[in-house]
C-alpha cells in the first residue's frame, strides 16, 4: 500500500464522476460514453465517441467538451487526452507532429493521427502487470477547451509489405561514392 501511495503521490482518490451515461450500437462497433468528473471544479462533461471498423483495423474515435450548465465555454480551461500505451508498444512521433508509429510486440504496425495541433509522447506507468509498476509511454493531445468543439483521433493497422516488395527507386539519382 506505502508503494503506490508514493506512486500516485500520496493522495487516495476521493471523489470522482457522478453521472457515467453510455450508449451501445446493437452490433457493438458503436460507443458513446460521457462523465461529470470535471463538471464540479472545471463546469465541463466530458464525451468520447468511438467506432470500431467491421474488420476490426481502423478504430475512430472524438472526444468533446461541453459546458455543464448547459452554456458555452470560454476556452480558459486547458485539457489533455492522453492514450496510455502497454510497455510492450514502441510508439515514435511522426515528422510532422500529428501522429505516432506504433509498432507491437507482434511487429504489427498501427498509426495513431488527429488533426489536432499536435500529438506528445510521455512518459507514463503501466500498473496492470502482475510484476508491479513498468514504465511506459502515452500519447497526449493537449488543447484548450471548446477550441476546437471536438477532437478527431484515428489508430489505423498499416498492413505489411508484400514479401520481396521494394520501392521503385528507378527515378532516384545516383549519388556518387
Amino acid at each position: 500500500m506505502a508503494a503506490s501511495r508514493r506512486l500516485l503521490g500520496g493522495s487516495p482518490i476521493i471523489a470522482g464522476p457522478h453521472d457515467v451515461r453510455i450508449e451501445r450500437d446493437p452490433g457493438g462497433t458503436i460507443l458513446r460514453a460521457s462523465h461529470d468528473g470535471y463538471a464540479r471544479d472545471c463546469g465541463v462533461i466530458h464525451t468520447r465517441f468511438i467506432r470500431l471498423s467491421a474488420d476490426g483495423r481502423a478504430l475512430d474515435g472524438e472526444d468533446s467538451f461541453s459546458s455543464a450548465s448547459g452554456g458555452t465555454l470560454g476556452g480558459s480551461d486547458e485539457f489533455a487526452i492522453r492514450f496510455h500505451l502497454h510497455p510492450a508498444i514502441k510508439a515514435s512521433r511522426l515528422a510532422d507532429g500529428r501522429g505516432v508509429m506504433l509498432l507491437l510486440q507482434d511487429r504489427e504496425l498501427w498509426t495513431f493521427a488527429t488533426l489536432a495541433d499536435a500529438v506528445e509522447l510521455e512518459e507514463s506507468v503501466f500498473l496492470a502487470g502482475t510484476d508491479g509498476p513498468r514504465r511506459t509511454v502515452q500519447i497526449v493531445i493537449y488543447g484548450r477547451v471548446g477550441e476546437p468543439a471536438a477532437v478527431r483521433w484515428s489508430f489505423r493497422h498499416t498492413p505489411p509489405a508484400a514479401p520481396g516488395s521494394r520501392p521503385d527507386r528507378a527515378h532516384e539519382p545516383e549519388l556518387p561514392l
